[in-house]
């Protein structure tokens, strides 16, 4: 019996944000690797989970993207990605900025910060990078919803247990050559299993 449905979101497109310090390398295709690690974690442990992209070459909009969870019961929406700095920063600064960061729905903020604070001890202690810990952001005007498009979309359509999780920036150096790495990108779904194990073993 399952125990529940998960959705991952392998965030971008095939070609979306490429790595300046790795050529050839995408934010995109990086995530689609992971998600699908991280699929095959999950259903180990027992639960059920579907893809945001099926196909690398797949790229559905936000919405869509955030209403496969409550449009399908989801217990979970997990939208995988990794970072880059602001306007702000000067591009010389990139290659110093690195860490992990968690942003979680503010739709449930007693039950989500716990889990998002989980996610990022597990996976900056994984990648031995900063953790830059867990937060929210508001939309505009717009006290109580998320500015976050998928985590918008996956609370709009009945699912308040919504993350991201900014996998490190892949404009350092060392962050960037984890999450080219088939090998610690295994390391790396397992740890975030786990995590998920735990919330939905109490």
């Amino acid at each position: 019996m399952s125990r529940g449905l998960i959705i991952l979101d392998a965030g971008h497109g095939q070609f979306g944000n490429p790595y300046p310090v790795i050529e050839g390398v995408y934010e995109g295709t990086r995530n689609f690797v992971l998600a699908g690690y991280l699929k095959a974690e999950l259903e180990a442990l027992g639960f059920e989970v579907m893809l945001t992209r099926n196909a690398i070459t797949e790229d559905p909009s936000l919405e869509e993207r955030g209403r496969m969870a409550g449009d399908n019961g989801a217990v979970l929406f997990l939208s995988l990605h990794s970072n880059a700095p602001g306007s702000a920063t000067p591009p010389e600064k990139y290659k110093d900025i690195k860490g992990v960061l968690v942003i979680y729905s503010l739709s449930d903020e007693e039950r989500n910060l716990p889990i998002a604070l989980a996610f990022g001890d597990a996976v900056a202690a994984c990648m031995d990078t900063q953790n830059r810990g867990a937060i929210t952001r508001t939309y505009p005007d717009q006290p109580g919803i998320d500015y976050y498009g998928v985590l918008r979309h996956s609370v709009a359509s009945g699912c308040n247990c919504a993350f991201i999780i900014e996998h490190g920036f892949h404009t350092n150096p060392d962050d960037a050559a984890f999450l080219n790495s088939d090998a610690c990108m295994a390391k790396l779904a397992k740890v975030e299993a786990e995590v998920i194990n735990r919330v939905f073993s109490v």
